[in-house]
């Protein structure tokens, strides 16, 4: 197996873990604005940790132990692209079997921030649509893909340039010592 697939599903299966605990936990039903910080920042740290992993592993398997800035945003983006691919399945899954009313929970929150500012009906209605097409399983799947191809190439570009490491210049043999007669 190699190694960005490696780190991408790892990072896949921990994102998979985090979701079914927000969900559990309620976080994406009766308690979606209580725990809108962590929902969002514990996957991201947890993208950051496996990404160092992964691309510090695809420099310690290079023969002379170096790796550009080119090949480390490489290697994390190939580490998000298998990542986000196989999130966007369950993303779809999730939504479409275990997590169905989403939306109508999201509407929900957004309706009373919509009272709040005053919005007529006919201006909620089309809101509203306009929500509900958004949270859809499979619009939800394909935005978490391109999301997180651009968090994963600002996280890519920035960790490649702490782990790029030039390849050690080579030794050459020493020579006899020259005597002179």
């Amino acid at each position: 197996m190699n190694t960005p697939f490696f780190y991408g599903l790892i990072l896949a299966l921990g994102n998979i873990v985090l979701t079914l605990v927000f969900f559990f936990l309620g976080y994406q039903t009766d308690r979606m604005l209580q725990g809108r910080w962590i929902v969002t920042l514990l996957p991201l740290v947890v993208a950051i940790v496996v990404m160092w992993l992964g691309i510090k592993a695809t420099r310690e398997e290079a023969k002379d132990g170096a790796l550009s800035y080119g090949k480390g945003v490489g290697a994390g983006m190939l580490i998000i692209l298998y990542s986000s691919l196989i999130g966007a399945i369950y993303t779809f899954i999730h939504f479409t079997f275990f997590n169905p009313s989403f939306a109508d929970y999201a509407v929900d929150l957004a309706r009373q921030q919509w009272i709040a500012r005053g919005m007529s009906d006919s201006q909620m209605e089309v809101a509203e649509k306009f929500t509900r097409f958004i949270y859809k399983p499979a619009v939800l799947a394909v935005a978490g893909v391109i999301v997180s191809a651009l968090i994963g190439l600002v996280i890519s570009l920035i960790l490649s340039a702490f782990l790029k490491r030039k390849s050690a210049p080579a030794i050459a043999p020493e020579s006899p010592p020259v005597v002179s007669s």
